[in-house]
């Protein structure tokens, strides 16, 4: 079963700006490209950081550096006389996400962190791409019939070795249901867990039995016999 990754949602053509451009550029480019944020670069196209709306805002309302790092970033990197420039706004250091890393990683991360946007980098940790909470819920816009395709080949046949007549399966606006019967009942909760992670899933509802249920404790009977032994019936 193949889960998308950052890569394969992300924002390849990312829209920059260097270090010192300063503040009325990055206003402009912003506005031109219709983004939000922008990652900032250095003279050797590593990412050093992020300029977003709120950065901009909170320098015009004259909102001041919040920390030491802050002012020393903008000794190193902003030249005198030039204003205000990306290395001042900048949030540093940067969040980012492997091109590789899948979309519950990069979603998890996303939260942590309280971003909304996470640049991506590739195996020489170079700039690769921009993902942002819209392009990780692109997912969920996979068509039902597609899900239900995907749960049935690759959970139930591939991975369980369920015969397709043994289950049934349907979505509804991504909510899954299995209905059926299945070998063994320690196969249920494998099943919904494999259902689960199949990417555009939003929940599952299982109703399934087992034809062995080897999750329940064995019970015994016992009788007394003719010269006063117990013996155990299964």
């Amino acid at each position: 079963m193949r889960h998308k990754r950052v890569a394969d949602v992300m924002t390849q053509d990312v829209i920059t700006v260097p270090v010192d451009m300063p503040f009325h550029g990055i206003v402009r480019t912003m506005a031109e490209h219709a983004v939000s944020g922008v990652p900032v670069i250095d003279a050797h196209r590593r990412v050093v950081g992020i300029v977003t709306e709120a950065d901009l805002l909170g320098r015009q309302a004259g909102v001041a550096p919040a920390s030491a790092w802050q002012a020393l970033r903008r000794r190193l990197f902003t030249r005198r006389g030039t204003g205000y420039t990306a290395a001042d706004l900048m949030s540093a250091p940067v969040v980012t996400v492997d091109a590789g890393a899948r979309l519950t990683t990069a979603a998890a991360l996303m939260a942590r962190q309280h971003v909304k946007r996470l640049p991506v980098l590739g195996p020489d940790r170079m700039l690769r791409g921009i993902v942002s909470r819209k392009d990780l819920l692109s997912v969920y816009r996979r068509p039902d019939s597609e899900l239900a395709a995907e749960v049935r080949d690759e959970v139930l046949r591939r991975a369980m070795s369920v015969p397709h007549s043994a289950v049934s399966v349907t979505v509804d606006q991504g909510v899954v249901t299995l209905s059926g019967t299945v070998e063994r009942g320690s196969m249920i909760e494998i099943i919904r867990v494999l259902t689960a992670a199949v990417d555009g899933v939003v929940d599952v509802v299982t109703d399934l039995t087992a034809e062995i249920d080897e999750t329940r404790p064995e019970t015994t009977m016992e009788n007394t016999g003719p010269d006063g032994t117990l013996t155990r019936n299964p």
